[in-house]
């Protein structure tokens, strides 16, 4: 058999974009290790698994990551699976709102488009008020220190009356964003070659930490056993009241103790969020359709490995615990972040095992945070940008532009970062410390929630199965179950308000917006996925894109 070169493989590519009625506008240069690569960088295990792992903790013990991990593992694998063979079959930009409307119609894709790009906004804000944490941590703030400069994640930039609008965290978040976006707005190919080399940081990260761990660590001081479900947080209690309702709730410990458990598990599946990516790139990826399909289940698969080694390493290694879980809150510098203060688990699980060596790699997981950060925009720029393409959504002549010289989708990208700047400083402003959580849980229940839509058309429908290259075979309808089966449990699971947060109150507020919005206006105005024109017209749009990469020397 003849091998086909690049070129070919590129028309093809173009050709199969073109029956979906799209012209090529995103510049096509991404192969299967970028695809696999942004996905892999967005679930980012020295993210969701590293900012969240003092949460499990609270609420389960050493079990949440011990058995927690794998648990999850075992349906959010299902998930990717289904995804991967609807991917294979509909390779574009904005992936699931596209399959949903084909599968089914325009209306069921406005739904999942919302779903999703709420969660894509979710998703970027909270990996960036993650990494800004960490960033300030371990090396900002030294940094700012040596200088006697004050200045940390508590800092107070902007206030109104005794409540912090604008905080350190907030600010340096902002910065790092504004920079991400620069970086986005330059082109895929600095993208694609920073997502590669944040697959090999990560690696080179964990297996650092996992071999000094091994070699050179303390022992356990925890007095927890590996796999022992045991909740830590036995004193917290928080009071929130959200339009008019009292939300009071007590610590893990008053729960029982298996539903305590369950609830810590959001530790593991807000790490696993943000895999689409490798569908949202799909016009920029050569050969889109395997490497499309192949990047959705492999980000999850090795992610899966690499990310319990690394946490098995931490949970074996655990110090005392009385310093971050104590039996009073009367020191907020030193508890840990579970109770919104300044510590930060596994920054001190690193320093107790490693020292010096610990705090270095803990500023490494911190430059890993941002590769996250980095992807997550690109991969939410392009969800934007191809609903608005369509005119999904109000201002989607703007959004839609792209940028004729770098052939990105400038405008969305834009919007994105604001939104998602916003959206945190509104959830610390409403939530207070419980910010994190707020919005890991929103990201979470709404990126699954459009998830979930697709693989229930997929099971549903049939015209796609003749499209996908992709294939589970007779395996397919099964795994689909499987996998309707975890998003409609971890739905319920993560809307429950622990901690106190209000995540479930904005999103039912969003569910009814959204219907009023439908109802109202978008049913009849919103007409689908529609083609930007006839393939000569797709094929000249082509040709002006190609015409200024020339004249600005590309």
């Amino acid at each position: 058999m003849t091998q086909r070169s690049r070129e070919d493989v590129i028309k093809q590519d173009v050709r199969d974009l073109h029956r979906l009625g799209y012209a090529q506008e995103l510049f096509r240069s991404m192969g299967g290790f970028s695809n696999f690569a942004i996905s892999f960088s967005i679930i980012s295990i020295l993210t969701g698994a590293v900012i969240l792992y003092d949460y499990g903790l609270a609420w389960a013990g050493p079990a949440a990551s011990t058995l927690g991990w794998p648990l999850v593992t075992i349906f959010v694998l299902a998930i990717a699976a289904s995804m991967a063979e609807i991917a294979s079959a509909y390779p574009t930009a904005g992936g699931l709102y596209y399959w949903a409307s084909r599968m089914r119609n325009k209306n069921w894709g406005w739904w999942t488009a919302w779903l999703n790009l709420i969660g894509q906004f979710a998703i970027v804000a909270g990996i960036n008020f993650a990494a800004a944490a960490f960033l300030n941590a371990t090396i900002i703030t030294p940094l700012l220190s040596a200088l006697n400069v004050a200045y940390d994640n508590t800092s107070v930039i902007f206030a109104a009356g005794d409540t912090p609008i604008l905080t350190g965290q907030l600010l340096t978040m902002g910065i790092l964003m504004a920079v991400q976006l620069w970086m986005n707005m330059a082109g895929i190919n600095l993208v694609a070659v920073l997502n590669q080399v944040s697959v090999w940081w990560h690696i080179a990260i964990v297996a650092a930490v996992v071999l000094l761990v091994f070699l050179t660590g303390q022992p356990n001081q925890s007095g927890l056993g590996v796999f022992e479900v045991k909740p830590l947080d036995t004193v917290g209690t928080w009071d929130n009241t959200f339009l008019g309702i009292s939300l009071n709730y007590g610590p893990a410990f008053t729960y029982p103790v298996f539903l305590a458990f369950f609830f810590s598990l959001l530790q593991a599946n807000w790490t696993y969020t943000g895999y689409d990516a490798s569908a949202h790139v799909a016009e920029e990826t050569v050969s889109a359709r395997l490497s499309s399909a192949w990047g959705i289940f492999l980000s999850v698969a090795v992610s899966a490995v690499v990310g319990y080694i690394f946490l098995f390493a931490l949970t074996t290694h655990l110090p005392n615990l009385t310093t971050l879980f104590p039996a009073s809150l009367d020191d907020p510098a030193t508890y840990s972040q579970y109770y919104f203060g300044g510590g930060v688990a596994v920054i001190e699980i690193l320093k107790y095992n490693l020292g010096q060596m610990g705090e270095i790699l803990s500023a490494g997981i911190a430059i890993a945070m941002a590769f996250c950060g980095l992807s997550s925009v690109a991969s939410a720029g392009r969800m934007l940008y191809a609903f608005s393409r369509d005119d999904g959504l109000p201002g989607s002549g703007w959004l839609k532009k792209v940028s004729h010289r770098y052939r990105t989708p400038v405008n969305s990208l834009v919007a994105i970062v604001v939104v998602s700047w916003l959206f945190t400083v509104a959830a610390g402003y409403v939530g207070g410390g419980t910010a994190i959580v707020i919005v890991t849980a929103i990201s979470t229940i709404f990126l699954y929630a459009a998830y979930g839509i697709t693989i229930y058309l997929g099971a549903r429908t049939e015209e796609w199965r003749t499209e996908r290259v992709w294939s589970l075979g007779r395996w397919s309808r099964p795994v689909a179950m499987v996998a309707l089966f975890w998003t409609v449990v971890l739905m319920i699971l993560f809307s429950f308000p622990t901690s106190g947060n209000i995540s479930w109150p904005f999103m039912i507020l969003v569910v009814l917006f959204l219907s009023v919005y439908f109802y109202a206006y978008a049913r009849k105005a919103f007409k689908g996925p529609h083609a930007m024109g006839r393939e000569d017209e797709l094929t000249e749009i082509e040709r002006e894109f190609e015409s200024e990469a020339a004249r600005f020397g590309g």
